[in-house]
């Protein structure tokens, strides 16, 4: 059962805000941080400069004149309290005061923005002062016994800051959601080859096993059609081995089963006991024959499925041979064959024991079907070059040497109308030795009789 499915264009979408929106919120609060400070630093510098203008100018003459109320400083009359600069001024004014005190605490002038009380203590330097609701940011200056006090509404700082960070944001935020507009556009146009993948195996019949091609296949989708052709090859081999195992079941069973049928049918016509066992005797060995075909069939599907390979290990070829002979030799006696081994060293191999008796079980099988009636075969172990020689040979009629190859394709028979078995053996033989990464060829004997199969091992 597939898990949980996902649209990889919203989750990229979705994390790529994600990530903008960290990055963008970083990047904000920076800005923020950034705008009050140099804010904070203009306006304090601001303070300190209109302080020194106002001690320059009317300090000393205030500190020595005779007034008997404060002089007021107007704002004109055309100035309001918001918008922009005008010809009168800017509304601005309205939010900074000034006030300048003697030594006594009596207040000797003032702007008209500011009120009658103290703006802040008289000590020098920087303080906040809450009037009202309203907060000041204050810096007071001290000349000689007069006391300059400048300040202006804390809201026009913060007015500042929001208007910077407003302008450091609204870009970063359009140019974000123009981003994500282009990404979500990028993403639909270079995936669009998965939604054409889908498509193209959505249209495909059932039974269609050709390769997948796409017109423009990018480079990262490359891999998965080619795993994709991959299997569709490995499902068109294993169904055409089934055809042909099921085919040649069909054919090669169905002849010696009719002549087990045709041999028993005789048993029971006999005229005597003795036609009756030469037919039974008939019997018995067409039985044999589908037996050993049914279990060649069997075998080769295995074989070429790779569904019936066991643990390997090291094996002696040399105790392999023992093994299988010392079964063949009854069978070869009956046939009046003689089966000899000559091992000039006991080479070891990779593998599966059970398989390499199988190969070797074959090759003697093939080597006395195709050998003379009283002939020799002869089974060989040597090392050469790295390489452990397995070689097995008869007497027999040698093979074409325009016949070599095809003597291993799976039922292939060298002579169609003879009784040489299913075409099996030889293509198990290298089925089996594919396996243990091995080679097999087939060649005459040294004498241009017979022929020598040998399998060479890597050691």
């Amino acid at each position: 059962m597939s898990g949980r499915r996902y649209s990889i264009r919203r989750r990229l979408i979705v994390r790529t805000m994600a990530c903008m929106l960290l990055i963008l919120g970083g990047i904000s609060l920076a800005a923020h941080w950034f705008a009050r400070y140099e804010s904070e630093e203009f306006f304090s510098a601001r303070l300190a400069s209109s302080a020194r203008v106002l001690e320059t100018l009317v300090a000393h003459q205030l500190e020595t004149a005779t007034i008997g109320a404060p002089i007021v400083v107007p704002i004109p009359q055309g100035l309001g309290y918001s918008g922009g600069a005008t010809p009168y001024g800017h509304p601005y004014e309205h939010k900074i005061a000034f006030q300048v005190w003697n030594a006594d605490g009596r207040l000797l002038a003032r702007s008209a923005s500011a009120p009658e009380a103290p703006l802040g203590p008289l000590a020098a330097g920087y303080t906040s002062k809450l009037l009202g609701e309203t907060l000041w940011q204050v810096f007071a200056l001290k000349s000689g016994h007069v006391w300059v006090v400048v300040a202006e509404k804390d809201e026009v700082r913060e007015e500042m800051v929001e208007q910077l960070g407003a302008s450091v944001l609204a870009p970063v935020i359009i140019g974000g959601i123009l981003l994500v507009l282009a990404v979500n556009l990028v993403l639909a146009t270079n995936l669009a080859p998965l939604r054409t993948l889908a498509d193209a195996i959505a249209r495909r019949e059932p039974e269609s096993l050709e390769p997948v091609e796409l017109p423009d296949l990018p480079r990262e989708l490359a891999p998965v059609v080619d795993e994709l052709n991959s299997l569709l090859q490995r499902v068109a081999a294993a169904f055409e081995r089934e055809q042909q195992f099921i085919d040649a079941a069909a054919h090669e069973i169905r002849t010696p089963i009719a002549a087990v049928q045709l041999h028993v049918q005789n048993a029971l016509r006999a005229a005597n006991q003795a036609e009756c066992d030469a037919s039974l005797g008939e019997a018995v060995g067409a039985l044999e024959r589908t037996t050993q075909l049914a279990e060649q069939l069997l075998t080769f599907s295995r074989l070429a499925s790779g569904t019936d390979m066991q643990l390997q290990r090291q094996v002696s070829l040399a105790e392999v041979c023992r093994d299988v002979m010392a079964l063949q030799e009854p069978l070869l006696d009956r046939r009046g064959q003689s089966l000899g081994l000559s091992a000039t060293h006991d080479c070891s191999v990779q593998g599966d024991p059970y398989r390499l008796q199988q190969l070797l079980r074959n090759l003697i099988e093939n080597a006395s079907r195709h050998g003379l009636a009283r002939g020799d075969i002869d089974v060989a172990i040597d090392c050469s070059e790295g390489q452990c020689l397995l070689r097995v040979s008869n007497d027999g009629d040698p093979v074409p040497d325009e016949e070599t190859e095809n003597v291993f394709r799976p039922y292939y028979r060298l002579r169609p109308g003879g009784k040489s078995g299913a075409g099996l053996g030889l293509s198990i033989v290298r089925q089996i030795a594919d396996q243990h990464g091995a080679t097999v060829m087939i060649a005459r004997k040294a004498d241009g009789q017979g022929c020598v199969v040998t399998v060479a091992f890597p050691q």
